[in-house]
């Protein structure tokens, strides 16, 4: 049962209306600080609104032209014409859209496609720029990045910085690239004729492997250099 109020009670205004009251008469004496801190609170809805709405535009519209030479380089494997064409719009896309997602990973797919065609310094630089912008790496992206960079020092003939590549992509998230990155850096030691690292390096891979024709390689070479 409601408790009954006293005549005292219901004479007394009662707290939501004192608190309407509190505020109307503050904004009635503060009028100008009032409406500057409501146009405040607006426009700075309105700026970060409007930064939401341009920045899903940015990122989307590079999205798109980064999809549109993914295609086109699925589309035309092997063809030196398409190549040029692709790193055109790569190098656009950069320009344009530096700071998304598909700006950053357009510096891989530069290298990539330079590497193809056997330009390996431009490769180099390419792969170094994304290395330098890419943080996060949870699908294994860096790992191919680095392992990339020792393959063009390698191409170079300069295997000590080729080896220094394969050691910190080994070091990186490689999650299913283990044997790939043992095998290349015991490669490089067999190559400076290190057979000691050599040989350690492959029966790492050799642990890791589960490609019969890989493992079969492998084995040739452990027994080759015991």
């Amino acid at each position: 049962m409601a408790a009954k109020l006293s005549k005292k009670e219901l004479k007394q205004p009662d707290a939501f209306q004192s608190t309407v009251e509190v505020i109307m008469n503050y904004i009635s004496e503060n009028k100008t600080r009032f409406y500057a801190i409501v146009t405040a609170v607006i426009v700075s809805a309105v700026i970060t609104f409007g930064i939401y709405m341009y920045w899903s535009y940015y990122q989307s519209s590079a999205r798109e032209m980064y999809a549109k030479a993914r295609n086109d380089i699925a589309r035309n494997i092997g063809n030196p014409d398409a190549v040029r064409v692709n790193i055109k719009i790569f190098q656009e896309l950069i320009a344009k859209y530096p700071h998304s997602w598909s700006g950053r990973m357009s510096h891989y797919h530069l290298g990539n496609l330079y590497y193809s065609i056997g330009e390996i310094d431009n490769a180099t630089s390419e792969y170094k720029k994304f290395v330098s912008s890419y943080r996060s790496d949870k699908a294994g992206i860096k790992f191919l990045a680095l392992t990339s960079l020792g393959y063009c020092y390698e191409a170079k003939k300069d295997l000590k910085v080729a080896l220094e590549y394969f050691e910190k992509a080994q070091k990186s998230d490689n999650i299913g690239f283990e044997s790939i990155g043992f095998r290349n850096i015991a490669r490089i030691y067999e190559q400076l004729n290190d057979k000691k690292n050599a040989l350690e390096n492959y029966k790492k891979a050799l642990q890791k492997t589960t490609d019969p024709s890989m493992t079969v390689f492998i084995k040739r070479k452990i027994s080759f250099l015991s």
